[in-house]
């Protein structure tokens, strides 16, 4: 019956909703915000390595990872933008983020990984998101935090749709995605951590519910 309950609220939730612009949601109530998030969203016809960019990017460990091909291909995952000078926001859903991983449990770095992306890469060198991650205890295998050349960061943060000329304005919203089968949620982070673990494991597996039954009349 719980398991039926969440998976309801999670359907329930799969509704249209405007991404939060970061300085709204730094100063908003959790409890007040509506629980919605956009719907599956498909890249059409569209080559995923050519429309999210396989730009060369920088992890928090100085290792080159090309967008599409390193942290995108062939697995789903929780994307994030976040910025390493914010000191209310991004740290909340940098630790929603840990409790999420936590309802993964043996599916994060596995079937699910994260990625946070940062809209600052003029001041986010590596060395400043491993010293955020390390700080928010989130340097951990199967999250990678990524920075670049602004020129690439920005064209990344465009067609996710939330790119802004100010930092300290991007959008909150998460991102679960499989881009090489076309399946892309947007959830806002301050929903249960158990249902974003749900849902993401909905977009890895296609929308089937683990242990679901079959339809009447299925063989």
């Amino acid at each position: 019956m719980r398991t039926n309950l969440l998976l309801a609220a999670v359907a329930t939730a799969l509704l249209a909703f405007p991404a939060l612009a970061h300085t709204d949601h730094a100063g908003s109530n959790p409890a007040a915000a509506d629980p919605a998030v956009r719907a599956p969203v498909t890249t059409g016809t569209r080559d995923p390595r050519a429309y999210f960019t396989d730009a060369d990017l920088v992890d928090q460990d100085g290792r080159k990872v090309r967008f599409y091909s390193d942290a995108l291909k062939g697995r789903t995952v929780v994307l994030n933008v976040t910025y390493t000078n914010c000191t209310e926001a991004c740290p909340l859903i940098t630790n929603q983020l840990l409790q999420v991983r936590e309802e993964l449990g043996g599916a994060f770095g596995k079937q699910v990984s994260f990625v946070t992306l940062t809209s600052d890469p003029a001041r986010d060198t590596p060395k400043a998101l491993k010293a955020f991650a390390v700080k928010q205890n989130a340097n951990v295998a199967g999250w990678s935090f990524l920075t670049g050349r602004k020129e690439d960061v920005d064209v990344i943060l465009k067609r996710l749709g939330v790119y802004s000329e100010n930092a300290e304005e991007h959008a909150t919203v998460l991102y679960i995605m499989d881009v090489d089968a076309r399946r892309m949620r947007r959830m806002l982070p301050n929903l249960p951590p158990k249902a974003i673990a749900e849902a993401a494991r909905l977009v890895a597996t296609g929308g089937k519910a683990p242990g679901a039954a079959p339809p009447a009349g299925a063989h």
